[in-house]
C-alpha cells in the first residue's frame, strides 16, 4: 500500500524527539530531587513535591496551546494553507509568552501566598518561597521550548531539539552542583539552575527562526485572534487531562496519608519524580500520532489514517511494553536513588511501587493513542469523557475501594486497574456510534461515509526506480480509461507520472539511500487528481514551471509542459515530505 513505508518512517522519525523531550523533564526532576536530598536536606524533597501542581498548571496551558495549534497547523499543512499555519504559530507563541509572564510576576510578587496554597508548612514554607522565586526566571523559557519543539518537527529540525535537550541536561547538572554544593544557595540555587538550563534549551531552538530558513515564521502582524476559539476548543482536552491529574494528585495524597501513612507518601513522591520518565515513550507515541493524524486528516486520506493507527497501536504499544519491562527490571536501582537504606519501610514501599507502576503503561498508551486520534478528528465528546475517567475517576475510585483493604498496595494496584475505565469507554463509544461492537481498527476510526475517496476511485502505487515510472504511467492511463475519462486526459495523466516521477527519480534519489515516491491517483468530479509524496530534498516544481532560458529552450521543459496541461498544481513541504498535487 502506498504511504505505508513513508508513514512508518515519519512515525519513528517524530517519535525520538518527543520521547527525549518528555523524559528530560523527568530527568531534571530526578536530578533536582537527588541534589536536594543529598546536599540540602529531606525537607527539600518535599518542597519539590509541593511544587508539582505548579508544573501541572503550566503543563495544562502548554497542552491546550500545543495541542490546539499543532492540530490546526497539521490540518492546514495537509491542505497546503501555509499562511494559516503562520498565523496560528504567531498566535500560539504570543499566548505562551503572555501566560508565562503572568506566572513570572506571581512567583516574584506573592510567593508566600502561592506556597501556602500549595500546602507548605513551617518546615517547607521558606524553602518553597525561595524555590518559586528562582523558578520564576525560567517559566517563559520552559514554556516556549515546549511549544517550539512541536513546530521544529514540522520544519524537520529535530537535531536542533536534540542538541538543546542535551545542553539543558548537562547545564542543569553542572549548575546544580555549582549553586547548591559549592555556593550553598539552597533551594534558590536549585531552582535557578533549572531556570538557566531551560533558557539555554529555548535559545538553541529559537535561533533557527533567525536563520531565514524557517517556512513557519512569527510576526506580530500575523497574530490572528480569530483562531483563538478554535485553538482552545481543540486543545481543551489536554487541559482536562492535566487538571484531572492535578486534582488526582491532591486527592491521592490524602488517601495515602489516611490509609497508608507518611512512609507511603514518601514512596509515592519518589515514584512521582519518575512520572515523565515512565511515560516518555507513551507521550512520544501520542504526539507522533497526533501530528500525523492531523496532517492526513486534513488531506482526507482514509487509508493513511488507518495505517497511522496500526503503526501506533502495534509498534507503539510494543515499544511501551518493552519500556515497562525495562523499568520493572531497574526498580531496585531507581529506589536506591531516593532511599539507600534497604531495611527501611520507605525503601520497601518505593520498590513495591516501582515494580507495579510500569504495568499501567501499555493500557495508558492504548488510551492516549485513541484520545489524540479523536481529538484530531473532532470527536470531542469521547475525548472529554475518557480524559476525566483516565485522569481522575478511574484511579481515585479504585484507590478508595482497594486502599481500606490493602493499604499502600491497594493504591499502587489502583494505578493499573484505573486504566480499564477509559479503555472501556472507547469501546462503548464506538459500539454506540457504529451500532455494533468494533471488529477491527477501521471500525474504531469512526470516519463518515463520504470521508476521502473510496477504494475503487483511487489507485496507490510506490515507485522505487526508473522502471517503476513507466509501469506506473501505463497503470494510471488504464485506471483513467476504466473510469470513463477520454483518451486525451488519460494520456496527460500518464505523461504527468512520467515527467514528474521521472524527474524525482533522476534528481532526487540519492545513491546509497532508500528513496521512494508514493503516488495516489484519484478520479474525482470527472477529472484526475495525482498526488506525489517523496522524502527527497525540498523541491517546488511550481517555481521552475515559469522559468525559460533562451540559451537552452529545453531547460525545465518537462515541468513547464505539465504546468500547461494541468488545471491546478499545488506544492507544499511538510514533515520532511515533498507533496505535489496535480489536477488534470
Amino acid at each position: 500500500m502506498a504511504d505505508s513505508k513513508i508513514i512508518s518512517k515519519l512515525f519513528f522519525r517524530l517519535l525520538p524527539v518527543q520521547i527525549i523531550f518528555v523524559a528530560i523533564g523527568s530527568v531534571n526532576s530526578i536530578i533536582d530531587g537527588a541534589v536536594a536530598g543529598k546536599f540540602i536536606g529531606s525537607a527539600a524533597l518535599s518542597v519539590i513535591g509541593l511544587y508539582f501542581p505548579m508544573l501541572k498548571l503550566m503543563d495544562t496551558v502548554n497542552a491546550v496551546l500545543a495541542g490546539g495549534s499543532q492540530i490546526l497547523c497539521g490540518q492546514s499543512l495537509g491542505r497546503g494553507e501555509i499562511d494559516k499555519t503562520r498565523r496560528v504559530f504567531s498566535l500560539d507563541l504570543f499566548l505562551t509568552v503572555m501566560f508565562s509572564l503572568i506566572m513570572t510576576v506571581l512567583f516574584l510578587t506573592v510567593p508566600s501566598i502561592i506556597a501556602k496554597v500549595l500546602g507548605a508548612d513551617s518546615k517547607t514554607l521558606d524553602g518553597l518561597i525561595s524555590y518559586l522565586r528562582a523558578m520564576s526566571f525560567g517559566v517563559t523559557g520552559t514554556m516556549l521550548a515546549s511549544q517550539l519543539s512541536v513546530f521544529l518537527q514540522l520544519e524537520q529540525q529535530e537535531k536542533r531539539t536534540y542538541i538543546g535537550i542535551a545542553a539543558m541536561g548537562v547545564s542543569n547538572v553542572s549548575l546544580n552542583l555549582l549553586f547548591v554544593k559549592v555556593m550553598d544557595m539552597g533551594m534558590f540555587g536549585l531552582g535557578l539552575s533549572t531556570s538557566v538550563s531551560s533558557w539555554l534549551f529555548c535559545i538553541i531552538q529559537i535561533s533557527y527562526y533567525f536563520t531565514g530558513k524557517a517556512a513557519i515564521r512569527f510576526s506580530v502582524s500575523s497574530i490572528d485572534f480569530s483562531f483563538l476559539k478554535e485553538m482552545l476548543r481543540i486543545g481543551i482536552p489536554g487541559a482536562v487531562v492535566q487538571l484531572c491529574l492535578t486534582i488526582r494528585g491532591m486527592a491521592l495524597n490524602k488517601i495515602i496519608l489516611t490509609f497508608a501513612g507518611n512512609d507511603a507518601l514518601s514512596a509515592y513522591s519518589a515514584v512521582g519524580t519518575f512520572g515523565s520518565f515512565y511515560f516518555a515513550v507513551t507521550a512520544g507515541v501520542a504526539s507522533a500520532t497526533r501530528l500525523l493524524v492531523s496532517v492526513y486528516y486534513g488531506e482526507e486520506d482514509r487509508a493513511s489514517l488507518l495505517m497511522i493507527m496500526k503503526t501506533a497501536l502495534y509498534k507503539g504499544i510494543g515499544m511501551v511494553t518493552g519500556a515497562a519491562a525495562l523499568s520493572i527490571a531497574l526498580a531496585n536501582l531507581f529506589s536506591m536513588i531516593f532511599c539507600s537504606d534497604k531495611s527501611s519501610e520507605v525503601y520497601s514501599l518505593t520498590l513495591q511501587f516501582f515494580r507495579l507502576f510500569p504495568l499501567s503503561m501499555p493500557l495508558s498508551c492504548f488510551f492516549v493513542i485513541y484520545s489524540n486520534y479523536y481529538q484530531c478528528t473532532d470527536r470531542m465528546k469521547i475525548v472529554h469523557i475518557s480524559s476525566v475517567l483516565d485522569g481522575l475517576v478511574g484511579i481515585i475510585v479504585m484507590s478508595l475501594i482497594l486502599a481500606p483493604i490493602m493499604g499502600a498496595l491497594g493504591i499502587w494496584s489502583a494505578q493499573i486497574a484505573g486504566g480499564l475505565f477509559p479503555a472501556a469507554s472507547i469501546f462503548i463509544y464506538c459500539t454506540a456510534v457504529n451500532k455494533r461492537f468494533p471488529r477491527s481498527i477501521e471500525d474504531t476510526l469512526l470516519l463518515r461515509d463520504d470521508f476521502g475517496v473510496s477504494e475503487q476511485d483511487r489507485m496507490d502505487i510506490s515507485i522505487k526506480n526508473e522502471d517503476d515510472v513507466l509501469n506506473t504511467s501505463a497503470a494510471v492511463m488504464s485506471f483513467c480509461t476504466a473510469h470513463g475519462l477520454d483518451y486525451k486526459r488519460s494520456f496527460y495523466s500518464g505523461l504527468c507520472i512520467e515527467e514528474m516521477a521521472g524527474n524525482i527519480v533522476s534528481h532526487g534519489f540519492v545513491n546509497g539511500k532508500k528513496n521512494s515516491i508514493d503516488i495516489r491517483a484519484v478520479c474525482k468530479d470527472g477529472g484526475m487528481l495525482i498526488r506525489f509524496k517523496d522524502t527527497c530534498k525540498p523541491f517546488d516544481p511550481k517555481e521552475y514551471a515559469s522559468l525559460f532560458t533562451p540559451e537552452d529552450v529545453t531547460h525545465n521543459i518537462g515541468i513547464r509542459m505539465i504546468s500547461r496541461i494541468s488545471t491546478k498544481m499545488e506544492y507544499h513541504y511538510v514533515l520532511g515530505l515533498n507533496v505535489l498535487s496535480i489536477t488534470v
